[in-house]
This record gives structure tokens, sequence and C-alpha cells, in this order.
């Protein structure tokens, strides 16, 4: 069997990677030899037919690399390329998942480079509700990979063993490895893995290799720099926005007034035509696009469009009338039931004293640095892309049914990501840039401008809850009902997912549904409130809006029964151990039992994550700290306990917590979409701010020591962060917050 070979984006180490985008890339298919089979997987050479392997044999592209399976590719020199297929989008994949490879295969990691590869099934997960492919999201990187790359790594380092040893003239039983050498331990003599290729490439892999015991780790714990690091500081990396190919053109995108608009014609068609640059102006389904031989001509050309537009059916609608339509979902008898744990409704209208809140947060958007852009190549028989994509195989599938060609024909080149929170899974992007190609017969970059990109993004849904609960005598609940109305993101893009279910959405319920506090009597429900406004999955997704609620107020059912938050959360809590832990440590951390200084108020938050389809479960503990200085809260210190799993690299988690708590805090005191008329008000970060960085508090990562596999960790440090920070204000100001973004000025 000819075996397909994956698309390589060039290593960063070495100074012909931007060489290498324009050079192009070999098809990869989804046909491929996976881990478990004893034999190699043939290289970029042999599928395109000047390789100087054997079809079971190891083969040798042209910078001289050979290939020792999906992952690992090994030169003459011992320097060695670790393949990676999930996107770097700034969680530290680049790093993170390179160090589990190179650890287990005993590479020389001075000696390593990275490269984006993809095509091969052993890229592909089936998770989080979503079909085999691949993709980067849900905070799966490492859960997902953690094995298969050590797997991978495992296989190489035995086949060089078994090389070495041989070469030696001893057992491999005598022998060890490290750092990309055979060493026979009796004497001392060793050998280079790059001097054992030709004999490596006549082994069989193992399927089932002995992984080294976590004791003889030396990377797997350790807190190495980013890979990527230099490349990014200095501008040679590439992102989306950089890509040149041959004979590119490019392209400047008008978007519709109103969300769901769409063209019906182009006025000045011709007149724009002529302009300096202009090459053609090409209408799309939702958009009108100019090409032109500079991006500067095509936005030129786009400013002038005259375009009749049509408002694509749907009624005008404002964020006033979608927070009615939500507050009367939350007082409906026709409500979906996801959990009932006892009699609680009956408790509750029983009761004599029932506390009872509610909550709401707004649509939000990604706003990404680096908006959405992409370069394509639609040719009669195949397609390329090149950019930022976070699913490659969501492009393959999509740009493969819109043109009537094979999905293994869809090749697929992954840059860097200029930040992206789930926004550049989602293809239209690409569809834009393919769009224009297909009209010019030429490669196209599209340019989403920022204003477009926030007017015509796909929104994290809004939500409402109303929660109330019955207190014992002991002050702790003992019937609580929560009720959560807005628009259902499964029953938007995951319909037959939602009806499965039962007509009810976790996403929506995300962290409720499956509550971690002990309640004896429990009902969780929900109402889909349809708007007509595009949604899709946006970092945390959910649990930004129902941890809010249920942490807000579990702090609230503390104040009323009078008990320390902290001990109210350890006592409901009390038969999950590692959940009190988290909490002790993070609490010893942040000095909870100490009064704090005075004029500082603080508070707490907790939250079990749970990775979509139960892939993962991360423990996150909160507490924020912040003074109110002349009306004006100033954020002071911020410490967040985690137990993920094994630390694969502790400075990269704490990174991603700190830059979680960075993203947190602006969507708790700034982030909101709002419409009217049926158009999305904000346009720019002039009225969809960021945090100042002289806003952002001091922050303390905790990393809880754990012999769990590796858990998620990207989105996890987000949800606790808004009802510990609105659990502080009250402390301070005695007011409750219960909308976000927080009404609260910030110094």
């Amino acid at each position: 069997m000819s075996l397909p070979v994956p698309e390589r984006a060039p290593a960063q180490g070495g100074e012909s990677r931007r060489d290498f985008l324009k050079a192009g890339f070999v098809l990869a298919g989804s046909l491929v030899l996976p881990l478990a089979w004893s034999t190699h997987a043939q290289a970029a050479g042999d599928a395109a037919g000047d390789a100087t392997g054997d079809a079971t044999g190891l083969a040798i592209d042209g910078e001289g690399f050979h290939e020792i399976n999906d992952w690992v590719r090994v030169d003459p020199d011992g320097r060695t390329i670790l393949g990676l297929s999930q996107c770097e989008v700034g969680q530290g994949v680049y790093t993170g998942l390179p160090q589990v490879l190179a650890d287990e295969m005993d590479a020389d990691w001075r000696r390593v480079s990275v490269e984006f590869v993809t095509g091969r099934d052993a890229y592909r997960i089936s998770a989080a509700n979503e079909m085999p492919q691949q993709f980067v999201g849900a905070s799966m990187s490492v859960t997902m990979f953690y094995a298969r790359l050590r797997t991978a790594g495992a296989q190489a380092r035995e086949a060089f063993l078994k090389a070495g040893a041989a070469r030696l003239g001893v057992r491999s039983t005598q022998c060890t490895t490290q750092s990309g050498r055979v060493i026979h331990r009796q004497t001392g003599r060793s050998v280079a893995y790059g001097d054992l290729l030709a004999e490596v490439a006549k082994l069989p892999l193992d399927p089932q290799p002995r992984l080294k015991p976590e004791s003889a780790h030396t990377l797997i714990g350790e807190p190495l720099h980013k890979l990527d690091a230099p490349a990014k500081v200095s501008g040679r990396a590439e992102f989306g926005v950089d890509v040149k190919v041959p004979g590119m053109l490019y392209g400047a995108i008008k978007m519709a007034p109103t969300l769901n608009g769409k063209p019906v014609a182009v006025r000045n068609r011709d007149a724009v035509r002529r302009m300096p640059g202009v090459v053609e102006v090409v209408p799309a389904k939702d958009a009108v696009i100019v090409v032109a031989a500079s991006w500067w001509q095509a936005k030129q050309g786009c400013d002038a469009l005259d375009v009749q537009w049509d408002d694509g059916g749907a009624a005008p609608f404002d964020s006033e009338a979608i927070l009615a339509q939500r507050k009367a979902a939350l007082m409906t008898e026709q409500a979906v039931v996801a959990t009932r744990i006892g009699n609680a409704a009956e408790r509750l209208a029983a009761a004599h004293a029932v506390i009872e809140a509610d909550y709401h947060t707004p649509y939000i958007v990604h706003a990404t640095m680096e908006p959405v852009n992409a370069t394509v190549h639609v040719r009669e028989h195949e397609i390329d892309v090149w950019g930022p994509i976070q699913g490659q195989d969501k492009v393959r599938w999509t740009l493969a049914a819109i043109f009537k060609v094979p999905g293994e024909k869809v090749s697929v080149h992954t840059t860097f990501l200029g930040g992206s929170f789930g926004r550049k899974y989602v293809p239209d992007f690409v569809i834009h840039a393919a769009v224009a190609s297909k009209a010019v017969g030429r490669p196209v970059k599209v340019i989403r401008s920022r204003e477009d990109d926030i007017r015509h993004g796909f929104y994290r849904p809004c939500a409402s809850a109303r929660l109330r609960a019955v207190l014992g005598e002991d002050g702790y609940p003992q019937a609580m009902h929560i009720r959560v109305a807005g628009q259902s993101l499964y029953w938007s893009i995951k319909r037959d997912y939602f009806e499965k279910a039962g007509g009810w959405d976790e996403t929506m319920l995300d962290g409720l549904y499956d509550l971690c506090y002990r309640v004896p009597n429990l009902l969780v429900d929900s109402v889909n409130v349809t708007q007509p406004i595009p949604v899709s999955f946006m970092r945390s997704v959910g649990s930004t809006s129902s941890v809010f609620f249920l942490e807000s107020f579990v702090n609230e059912l503390a104040r009323a029964a009078n008990i320390d938050a902290l001990q109210y959360r350890r006592t409901m809590l009390r038969d999950d151990p590692l959940a009190v832990r988290v909490l002790d440590e993070t609490a010893a951390k942040a000095g909870w039992s100490r009064k704090p200084a005075a004029g500082v108020y603080r508070g707490l938050a907790y939250c079990l994550y749970t990775g979509r389809g139960g892939a993962f479960t991360t423990y996150v503990a909160t507490i924020a700290e912040l003074r109110v200085i002349d009306g004006q809260a100033k954020l002071e210190r911020v410490v967040c306990g985690i137990e993920c799993g094994r630390a694969i690299n502790p400075m990269l988690i704490r990174q991603m917590v700190e830059g979680g708590i960075g993203f947190a805090l602006t969507n708790t005191f700034k982030s909101e979409i709002t419409f009217k008329d049926g158009a999305v008000v904000q346009s720019n970060f002039s009225d969809y701010p960021l945090l100042y960085l002289a806003q952002m508090p001091k922050i303390e990562v905790v990393i809880v020591a754990s012999d769990r596999a590796p858990q998620g960790c990207g989105e996890v440090a987000l949800p606790p962060v808004a009802p510990a920070v609105a659990e502080a204000l009250y402390q301070a100001t005695g007011t409750r917050l219960r909308t976000m973004p927080l009404e609260q000025p910030l110094a």
C-alpha cells in the first residue's frame, strides 16, 4: 500500500521554514498506518514517487530526515523533528506535547525542532461530542495525546536501542538511551541515533512498547521554556497574515450591516473593477469580496462598494427584547428537566423561607488579536489552504462539499494562530478565501477587518438563571432548584445531540446538571430561548455563565447561614477529598485564615471543570482580593489553585492560568455584545475593550501535586474568577452584583 504523507509546516528551529511554505507540500490522505502496526510509515518522497526506501522500510525526505513513525523524524546528524498535530494558539502545546514525545524517546532536547503535521489518522481524536477529526478544542490536547505520544516516543527509543545494541555487539538489556544516544552501561561506549538510521529502517515498530517509569522521566515535569517564543519575539514565526505563496492576490471583504444580511447586488461593480490593482469583485453568499494585487488596493475597493443588502429574513432584534424573553423563560412552567434528585420542588413549595436570586450573562465574542484570515488556492481537482486553522478536518470536509472535490484533495497547512478561543474552528473565513480564489483562478488571501470580525462572529450565548434554595437548621441547602434560560449552543449547532439528550444542552448547564456539591433534593432544568444569532464554542463555553450563577449563589447561601465561605464549601464537598485538598491549599496560599489588610476584601469560588463528554476533570479554586478606592475597584491579587493531573510543564500551567484569569477579568468587567435592529452594536476595541495591563492583579498559582494522568488546563481557570470577584465586591460595598459584566468601575 502506498502511504500518504503528513502535510508539514517547516520546523521552527531552521532557517528554511518560509522557503518550505513557498515550495508547497505533498498532499496527505486519511488512510494511514497507525502506530499499532509493525512497520514504519513512509515519508514524503515515497508518496511523491521519489523515495529511497521500500514499501515497508523507512524513507528519506528531501532534507535527509528519516521518518521513524507518524511523529518522529531524525537526520544523520542527530537532529530530531517532532510532529505537532495540535495547533499552537498560545496554550503551549508547541512545547508541552513535544516534551512528552522527546522524554519518552530520550531525544536530545537541545537538538529538537517542531513542525505542524496534519492529514493522518494518528492526529485525529474522537471526543467532545465530535466525530473523529483533527482539531484543537475543549482543553483536550494533553489528555488525548499524552499516552499516544508516549507510545510513539517509546517506539522510537526501543528501535534505536535494539539497533544500537546490535551495532555495539551487546545485548539491548545491557544498554540504555540518553540524549539521543545508545549507551553500553558496562563500558560507556555509545552510538548516536543519527548513526543508526539504516539499521532502524529494517526493524519493525513494537505496537505496545515498554514505557519508561515516571521516575526515569527527565523532561516531563520540568518547567521548560516555550520553544516557539524566540521565533515569535524575533518575528520569524509564521501566522496566517504572514503567508505568501507564488501568484497570490489579496481579498478584502464587505459584510452586511445586519447580522444575517445577504448581498443582492453590487450597484457599482464595474466601477470598482476599474480601480487601481483591482482584479475582481466577487459576490459570496453573505458578503462581497474585492480581490486586488495588494491588501490596500483591495481595502480601497471594498470601501468604495455600493451594495444592495437583504436583511436575511430574520426579524429585527435587540438586546432588551432578548433579555426580556430570558426573564420570562425563568417563570415558565415549560422547562426541560436535566437532573431530578429527591423532591426539590415540593420542599421549596412547602418552605417558609426560600433564598432566591437571578443572574444574567451577555453574549460575548472571541475578538482575537489576529482577525480571521485564510489563503486558499482552488484548482480543478485540488485545493490548498494556508492559515490559522483550528479544525483541519472541518476545513477539508467543508471545502470538499462546496467544490465537489475528494476530501483527500483538500490540503491544509497550519500556521501559528494569533488567538482563537474557538473562533478559528468555524471555517466561514476559509470559505470566503476559497470563493474568491475560485473566481480568479489564483491563490487569494482574505483578511477580515476587526469591525467585521466582531460584528459577524460566532458568539458565546447569553444566559439567565434563577436559583432557589431552602436551608436546613445547619445552614446547608436541603433543597435547590436551578433554572437556566438562554439560547442553546447545541440546539443551534448540534441539534441531533440536543434532541438525543431530551431537549436540554449540557453546555448551558455545565457544572449544574452534574452538581459537585452535596444537595439531597435537587432540580435542574432549562429553557431554550431561540434567537437568529450565530453561536459557537468559546473558551470555557457555558461554564463562564453557569459557574458564575452557582458560585455566586453558594456565596449568598454561606452569608445567609453565617458560615465562612471556605468552610461552607468544604462541608458540601466532604465526599471529595481532592476537592477539599485543592480548597485548603489555595486558602493556605492566600492566607485565608488571617484577616486581610485594612481596606482589602476577598471572595472565594470553586469549580470542578469536566471536559466535554467527560474527557477529563480538573479542580480549580480561586480567591480574589481587591480594594475599592474613590468608587473604583482595584484588583490586588488572585490566588488560583489547580489540580490538573500530572504537570507536564509547570511553567505552561502557570502561564495558562495567568492568561485565563486575565481573559476572565476582561469578561467579568468589560465584555458584552449588544444588538440593535438586528445588528451588533460593538465594532472594535474602542467599544469592546480589553483589560488594561495596569488593571491586571498579581497572580499566584498553586499547582496541586497529583498522581492522576494529565487533565485539561487551557480553559479551566476562567469560570471561578467572576464569582470570586463579585463576592469580594460585595464584601467591600455591600451590593450584590448578579449581572455580567459587573457594573463596577475598575481602576
